[in-house]
């Protein structure tokens, strides 16, 4: 054997072992999380607490919107019903102001066959 063949065949066992640690970290990444070895890294182990605290405003976050969400339904809903009500209430005014006129009250009265009627003698007010 020649000392050339000697390191062609050093670098193409080179080359697949480098090919082999390659797909070993593939499914090493997936191997380190579902095993737990993950917790076990240094860079993890010292900056738990930041994690924790990442965690913990996540969940806040979370919670928060969905509060929030729920609260801009509910004002959705009250602002609706405010103006259903709002409709109601103009309605009403109206219908009370035609009925209160005094040619409507008129009309009431002789329909129902009531004594009473209009004065024609003007008002007048009496003082101290």
């Amino acid at each position: 054997m020649d000392d050339g063949e000697v390191k062609e065949i050093s670098v193409t066992t080179e080359t697949k072992n480098k090919k082999k640690k390659k797909k070993k970290k593939r499914g090493g990444i997936i191997n380190t999380i579902m095993g737990g070895k993950l917790f076990t890294n240094d860079l993890v182990r010292r900056n738990i607490s930041l994690i924790a605290l990442i965690v913990f405003y996540s969940f806040i976050y979370v919670s928060n919107r969905y509060e929030y969400e729920r609260e801009m339904k509910q004002i959705e809903y009250l602002t609706k019903k405010r103006d259903t009500l709002k409709n109601n209430l103009l309605t009403l005014k109206s219908e009370f102001a035609s009925r209160s006129r005094q040619t409507e009250l008129e009309k009431i009265l002789k329909s129902r066959d009531s004594r009473l009627e209009t004065t024609k003698k003007p008002m007048y007010s009496i003082k101290k």
